[in-house]
């Protein structure tokens, strides 16, 4: 009986037996049942309140720079300094303190995800669609592993074990591999493999072997898979039709097509806060004038009730009469208030206007200053050529250019898709040889002591060539992927033709309305004009009691209403004009915006250097002659030439006369 092999068996059972113990006490230390009376829980405090999250860096996050002072209000209205800015100070602001586009309509607060920011674009080029991401498919690609393997085992067969009953192994294995895809789809490989064995089979010529490898290798595809077109569309190794239903097309081609949208994305969201810090601008201008408005009225009216009050006193008057125009002064002093602070009719008045300004331009909500507009509105009528608008409009607006990328994506897929609907045919070649020797190393000079001398000899040396065929009968995946690809194309098409036509259509309607918007301001200012000159004669006749009091009352409010219109009207037809800057796409220009990339490092400026004499030198089309190119070049963002594409024509007016601004006068 042999006690050594008893005893090693006993502890192997006792090492199982605690293992055993180890993972049921693992597996049952979370069974434990916890119970707490509703009265005297200890952790109630604990479990049933709400966490908050603990930051890594709570001092960048708690929001304590954006504190402000007390808002202004109608007391301190008065106590606050003007800020005087023009329009294009505050677009420089905006662009200059947002980090986050959409501000007005709390999308930020709301859905956060939704809202565009400053950082949108280096997150898109850095996630696993980005332009890197698809090149890195191209990256060389290494895999290597080390593993070292004890094996015993008995046979009832003698010549199974290789001629013992049982054999112990003792088992060695290195392996070393490179792969480089290439835009062609042809692969070379690299191998090294080292094996290493040692065992007690009687058989062996040596105690222990070592069998050494180097192999390369080289796979062009014929069919599916062929040429730098596919592989820059769909990437290397795309199987067919998974990619295309998946919408998971990622070569370099489709990567480029998708930051080249997430950058019209972007410019659109910088467009439209132009577009709403233009729009309040003149929105907070328009407060202005109307406060301005409410206020000589009220001192109108105030002159008007106090003569009543005189002709009262001293008994030429009828109380009914000073009643009436101490109610019309109340009135308008209610007006001035909410025209202050925006209480009336839904408008934001003052306060309200230049809150929203300043959230626009990334400012706190109160520092001690209001914000004055000082730039003068547009009151010359303009005449745009109508054809050359719509020409222009077609070819800068930027929804249409994110569409036309979306198509020019669409036909790259439909390329992929009819290339990728093909047989595997594979042309595969490999060449290696080998050594092999009791010792890694050893001596050179005996035979079969060295397996690296044994290969560098190049005696055991292999090499293999043939064609690899495969693929499903039928290909009905490939044949719907080709199908689905050509609908996609037929559908982003209809919806550029459809966003053509509502395009034209908003650049229509938005050339009806500067014409209408400048008609109303000539007929608010003449309806001005001809309630002045109703009104003077009536306080004339009134004040010498031999009118009544109402008539002049009722002039003061048709008075102060149509002043307030004149102003409106004015407004209104410079929003008129930045609506038609907005549909016809050259927003940007007119502010002299454009999108620039940040700057680059020396060895990609150093590159660029390189790759631009060799296009100067080859031509870009020899590159890649079986690549379609891309795009038409660069965008061109540059303001547009006076005369070129709104060919306007201005004709000069008489000048809209405005009242002088109050030096801002609530009475309490």
């Amino acid at each position: 009986m042999d006690f050594n092999r008893i005893q090693s068996s006993s502890q192997k059972l006792f090492i199982l037996a605690i293992c055993g113990l180890l993972i049921s006490a693992g597996c049952n230390r979370h069974r434990r049942a916890v119970s707490f009376s509703p009265e005297t829980g200890p952790c109630d405090n604990v479990l049933q309140k709400i966490e908050y999250p603990d930051l890594v860096d709570e001092s960048e996050s708690d929001g304590t720079e954006l504190l402000a002072p007390a808002p202004m209000t109608i007391t301190t209205f008065q106590e606050t300094q003007p800020w005087e800015l023009t329009v294009e100070e505050c677009v420089e602001l905006a662009l200059a303190n947002s980090e986050i586009m959409e501000k007005l309509g709390g999308v930020v607060v709301n859905s956060p995800v939704a809202a565009t920011t400053l950082y949108d674009q280096a997150l898109f080029e850095t996630q696993p669609l980005g332009v890197e991401a698809a090149l890195s498919a191209f990256d060389t690609q290494l895999t290597s592993s080390l593993l070292y393997t004890r094996s015993e085992r008995s046979f009832n067969n003698p010549f199974i074990g290789g001629g013992a009953a049982s054999l112990t192994s003792n088992i060695g294995s290195y392996n070393f591999q490179l792969t480089k895809p290439t835009a062609s789809g042809a692969s070379y490989s690299f191998r090294n493999v080292i094996d290493y064995n040692r065992n007690n089979s009687p058989v062996n010529l040596f105690p222990s072997t070592y069998d050494v490898l180097n192999q390369f290798e080289v796979r062009q595809p014929l069919g599916r898979g062929r040429g730098t077109m596919v592989n820059r569309i769909a990437g290397p190794g795309a199987v067919p039709g998974q990619a295309a239903f998946a919408g998971q097309y990622n070569g370099v081609l489709i990567a480029r097509i998708r930051s080249d949208i997430s950058l019209a994305d972007f410019e659109s969201a910088v467009r439209n806060l132009v577009r709403d810090v233009e729009n309040t601008y003149w929105e907070l201008y328009f407060a202005y004038r109307d406060l301005d408005t409410k206020l000589a009225a009220r001192e109108s009216s105030r002159a008007t009730w106090d003569n009543r009050r005189l002709r009262y006193e001293n008994g030429v008057g009828r109380p009914d009469d000073e009643a009436q125009a101490r109610q019309q002064y109340f009135s308008f002093q209610a007006q001035a208030q909410n025209a202050l602070t925006g209480l009336l009719n839904g408008q934001p008045g003052v306060l309200g206007a230049e809150r929203n300004l300043r959230r626009l331009l990334g400012l706190r909500t109160s520092d001690g200053q209001i914000i004055r507009p000082i730039s003068e509105p547009a009151v010359a009528p303009v005449i745009f050529d109508w054809m050359l608008s719509q020409e222009q409009t077609l070819a800068r607006r930027v929804e249409l250019r994110r569409q036309k990328w979306t198509i020019r994506q669409r036909e790259l897929e439909l390329c992929a898709a009819r290339a990728l609907n093909r047989w595997q045919v594979d042309l595969v070649g490999q060449y290696g040889f080998r050594g092999f020797g009791d010792s890694l190393f050893g001596s050179f000079a005996q035979p079969n002591s060295s397996a690296i001398g044994n290969l560098l000899d190049g005696d055991l040396d292999e090499w293999r060539v043939g064609i690899e065929v495969g693929g499903a009968i039928g290909n009905r995946r490939g044949h719907l992927a080709v199908r689905n690809a050509e609908l996609n194309l037929q559908r982003e098409r209809a919806v550029l033709k459809e966003q053509q036509r509502q395009i034209l259509h908003d650049l229509n309607a938005a050339y009806t309305e500067v014409d209408r918007a400048m008609a109303n301001v000539k007929t608010s200012f003449n309806s001005r004009v001809a309630v002045q000159e109703e009104l003077d004669p009536k306080r004339k006749r009134v004040n010498v009691g031999q009118d009544q009091v109402f008539f002049l009352l009722d002039a003061e409010q048709r008075a102060a209403t149509a002043e307030s219109a004149v102003h409106r009207a004015i407004v209104d037809y410079n929003q008129a004009l930045l609506n038609y800057a907005f549909t016809s796409g050259s927003l940007l220009s007119r502010y002299n915006v454009r999108l620039t990339e940040g700057p680059w490092s020396e060895d990609a400026q150093a590159r660029a250097v390189r790759k631009g004499c060799e296009f100067e030198r080859y031509g870009t089309n020899n590159c890649d002659r079986d690549v379609w190119p891309l795009s038409k070049g660069e965008f061109q963002q540059a303001a547009p030439v006076l005369g070129s594409e709104s060919h306007a024509e201005t004709a000069p007016v008489t000048p809209i006369e405005e009242a002088a601004p109050q030096p801002g006068l609530i009475e309490e």
